[in-house]
């Protein structure tokens, strides 16, 4: 059921996503950066999404710990919460390889932030490459240049509370 979106109609995804992304935005999971709390958001290192189980990268926990000057630590849960209910999926192809592209938005303090994670197949496994915060005209460019859209959340449903399958577009 994925496809690619039509030149047409990309500005009509893009309006929709971006409303999703402001009304769907939950309030970030925050957690200690530790390897206790790690293990207890990933205890089997992988992660149920929308497009099957995704394992977690093996440097992960060191990634969130070192980029960006360590601002990426507080993002354990953030992970979690981005891979699990995602507000939407595209695929991007870069040099060959192809990358889902995990995407959701979180409010505090009546900010809203937006996280995206990336997923890539290596050796037939799907396994979490990076996440990380980009601004809100990083995301329209991403939906924009993004090849496929695999998945998009459905107003009033969550992974989470069991209600509607997932909408594939």
């Amino acid at each position: 059921m994925e496809r690619k979106p039509e030149a047409e109609n990309i500005e009509e995804i893009i309006n929709r996503i971006t409303k999703k992304l402001e009304s769907m935005a939950v309030p970030i999971d925050e957690r200690e950066f530790s390897t206790e709390e790690y293990r207890k958001v990933f205890p089997r290192g992988t992660v149920e999404t929308p497009i099957g189980e995704v394992k977690i990268g093996k440097n992960q926990f060191s990634k969130l710990a070192e980029k960006d000057y360590g601002k990426r630590q507080g993002l354990i849960g953030a992970m979690h919460q981005t891979l699990s209910d995602p507000i939407a999926i595209i695929q991007e192809e870069e040099e060959g390889r192809k990358a889902y592209i995990f995407i959701k938005s979180f409010r505090k303090d009546e900010k809203t932030s937006f996280i995206i994670s990336i997923v890539v197949t290596i050796e037939g496994e799907k396994i979490v490459i990076s996440t990380y915060k980009r601004k809100k005209r990083e995301v329209i460019s991403k939906i924009k240049k993004a090849g496929v859209m695999t998945y998009e959340k459905d107003h009033g449903t969550s992974r989470t509370n069991g209600t509607n399958p997932p909408l594939l577009i």
